[in-house]
């Protein structure tokens, strides 16, 4: 009776309390059914009533070496919900700073988390309210993996996503092509037609244009018909150039603001270091929109984080305004209608996507550290399936 004793509920603590008595068989199910509650969940598995997956987990922040392949149950999905049967996920940079802890004054997740936000894949089911796909669709899709005080992101062989975040992958990428678009591609459509307003005829300037989001920026600019200069490194000049870039700067050698003047738009997917020529490069009522918000390191708590970032911002659009021009920040949203329009770029020849490596889910940890390396060209993928 010790082992059957463990762990007793509320109500047989208050029946001790009350003094009130209880059948001793009926005692000894109820106690029974108690150790359920710790038992239950590694009997099914066994016996294989849950389904389980492979996902790559993290116990902790810190390095490559906390992320590990376990398997876990495959999730359920919602009435709005989309079960993709992942083939392929993309490494974003935000996935090795999360990783790393780097935002854990703003949000201090609960572990363990599985990171990641890229997929592309096959539909397996679908919630009760779901209009736009069906078993058997090839999708590809961003998620935002924010669930409640923990984190659920792409990184595992099934993946419940919202109908919204998802669109049908384009037909002529395969699907690690596919599952390297949706983050970058989103955030560079974002940013430069929602948040620069692009238009015909104006002039964009794209910081690290060989980068993961720097590829589709430069295109995207192109296609809607913008005189394009990018920056990159002196081994990456060519290569701007067959993304379709105007003018290709190096700046390891040379200063960007002494190559190109006049801009309406300037994509800055470095960080602070460049705001001030890029504010010198932009015409009057330009704008300057920043990928990269200055984050601190040593704010004290999510209080202190989010006043110290909102301060940096603010200073950064009052220094942008007293010169006449303007600054934003860009903060990507997972959708649908913008992927599904994206694609159709895709399939249409007008944009590509450029992968630098592909790797095995298990060598997560490499991709990492490749990514975090920097100096990337394009996207890293994971092969799941």
């Amino acid at each position: 009776m010790g082992f059957l004793s463990m762990g007793q509920p509320c109500f047989l603590r208050q029946a001790k309390i009350s003094g009130q008595r209880y059948n001793p068989q009926i005692l000894c199910f109820l106690r029974y059914l108690c150790v359920l509650r710790f038992m239950v969940l590694p009997l099914l598995l066994f016996c294989g009533e849950i389904e389980t997956m492979k996902a790559i987990l993290a116990e902790a922040y810190g390095g490559p070496e906390v992320l590990t392949v376990e398997d876990v149950p495959v999730p359920q999905v919602g009435p709005h919900g989309v079960l993709v049967q992942v083939r392929a996920v993309s490494v974003n940079p935000i996935d090795w700073k999360l990783r790393q802890g780097s935002l854990k004054a703003l949000r201090d997740y609960v572990f363990p988390v599985i990171w990641g936000s890229d997929l592309s894949g096959e539909v397996v089911e679908t919630g009760g309210a779901v209009t736009l796909f069906k078993p058997g669709d090839e999708v590809y899709g961003f998620k935002d993996g924010n669930v409640a005080k923990t984190f659920r992101g792409t990184y595992a062989e099934y993946v419940a996503i919202p109908e919204k975040s998802l669109a049908k992958k384009p037909a002529n990428l395969s699907f690690e092509e596919a599952a390297s678009v949706p983050a970058a591609a989103l955030t560079a459509w974002q940013a430069l037609l929602k948040k620069g307003r692009l238009k015909p005829g104006q002039r964009v300037l794209v910081h690290a244009g060989a980068g993961g989001v720097g590829i589709f920026a430069v295109q995207i600019a192109k296609t809607f018909g913008a005189y394009v200069a990018a920056t990159a490194g002196a081994h990456n000049q060519q290569f701007l150039r067959e993304l379709g870039a105007d003018l290709a700067i190096d700046y390891e050698h040379e200063r960007f603001s002494e190559r190109v003047s006049g801009c309406d738009v300037v994509l800055d997917g470095v960080g602070s270091g460049v705001w001030r020529d890029s504010l010198s490069v932009l015409k009057l009522g330009g704008r300057l929109i920043s990928l990269v918000p200055s984050a601190p390191t040593d704010a004290a708590g999510r209080a202190g984080f989010v006043t110290t970032v909102a301060a940096r911002l603010a200073a950064a659009k009052i220094n942008a305004a007293l010169r006449g021009r303007r600054f934003a920040p860009v903060f990507v949203k997972p959708r649908g209608g913008d992927l599904e329009k994206i694609g159709a770029l895709l399939e249409a020849g007008k944009i590509r996507t450029v992968i630098d490596r592909v790797f095995p889910l298990e060598q997560i940890g490499e991709a990492h550290r490749l990514s975090e390396a920097g100096h990337v060209r394009g996207k890293i993928v994971l092969k799941v399936s």
